[in-house]
C-alpha cells in the first residue's frame, strides 16, 4: 500500500498530537498525584500553635492533622474561644511584617467558641513558617494568630 506525501505529513502530525497529548497527561496526573503522597502517609499531627491575640484575647490550639485517607485538617482545640463577631473568617497565613506572603482563605469561623474542624487542600502540607489567622473582615484585621509549628518541635 503506498501513502501519499499529504497522507503521511497528516499521519506524522496525527502521531505527533498523541504523543504530546499523552505527555501533558501524564505530567497533569503526577503533579496531582505528588501534592496528594504529600499528604499521604501515617494519620498525625504534622504542626500545631497557641492562639495569641493580636486585637482580642482568642485561647486554644491549632492543629494541621493528616487522617487515615491522607486529607488535611485544621482543628481547634475543644478549649478554642474568641470574641464573637459578624465577620469572622479563618486564613493560612504568612507574614513578613504586616506584609503578606501567604494569605489563604480556609473558611468562614463556624463559632466563636470551641472543637472545630475545617477541611485543608492538600499543598497545605507543604507550607513553611505559616500561621492560622482569625480574621475579622468588618475591622479588617487579623484579631489572633497561631503559628503552626512542626509537631515535634511545637
Amino acid at each position: 500500500m503506498k501513502i501519499f506525501p499529504g497522507r503521511r505529513r497528516f499521519a506524522v502530525a496525527v502521531a505527533a498530537t498523541a504523543a504530546l497529548a499523552g505527555l501533558a497527561a501524564g505530567l497533569a496526573l503526577a503533579y496531582d498525584h505528588s501534592d496528594r503522597a504529600l499528604a499521604q502517609g501515617t494519620p498525625q499531627v504534622l504542626a500545631q500553635g497557641k492562639f495569641r491575640a493580636i486585637t482580642w484575647t482568642t485561647g486554644g490550639t491549632a492543629s494541621m492533622v493528616r487522617e487515615p485517607s491522607g486529607k488535611l485538617k485544621l482543628r481547634f482545640s475543644s478549649a478554642f474561644t474568641t470574641k464573637r463577631a459578624p465577620e469572622l473568617f479563618v486564613y493560612l497565613v504568612k507574614l513578613d511584617g504586616k506584609r503578606r506572603i501567604v494569605w489563604k482563605s480556609v473558611s468562614p469561623l463556624r463559632s466563636p467558641q470551641g472543637r472545630q474542624e475545617y477541611d485543608l487542600p492538600p499543598e497545605a502540607a507543604r507550607l513553611r513558617g505559616i500561621s492560622v489567622a482569625i480574621y475579622c473582615a468588618e475591622c479588617n484585621q487579623i484579631n489572633s494568630l497561631a503559628s503552626l509549628l512542626p509537631a515535634r518541635s511545637a
